[in-house]
């Protein structure tokens, strides 16, 4: 029986991992997206509140923009301040999840 490592990061710093996850991949991330990648690992309301707080904390920046599906949508992306430290996590605890 594989035994399951949990992951150290907090919830936040989930959602701003993988926010850079699909930028890396040149993927545009908009709330409902990140809500449907992160299904199963985290719920919509705590997504939620992680942006709420990255927000704050001035890791991730928003623009107004066109969604892969063509429709208008607020497209989040990781501050150009906060990228090497995003960068790092994801790499140590997120790519390989």
């Amino acid at each position: 029986m594989a035994t399951m490592v949990k992951n150290p990061l907090s919830n936040e710093l989930k959602v701003a991992t993988e926010i850079f996850g699909c930028q890396e991949r040149g993927e545009k991330v908009w709330l409902g997206k990140l809500q449907a990648s992160l299904n199963g690992e985290i719920s919509k309301n705590t997504v939620s509140a992680a942006l709420d707080t990255l927000f704050d904390w001035g890791i991730i920046k928003a623009e107004y923009g066109e969604t892969e599906k063509g429709r208008a949508g607020r497209l989040l992306m990781i501050s150009n301040e906060s990228t090497p430290m995003i960068k790092e996590l994801y790499e140590k605890y997120w790519k390989n999840r």
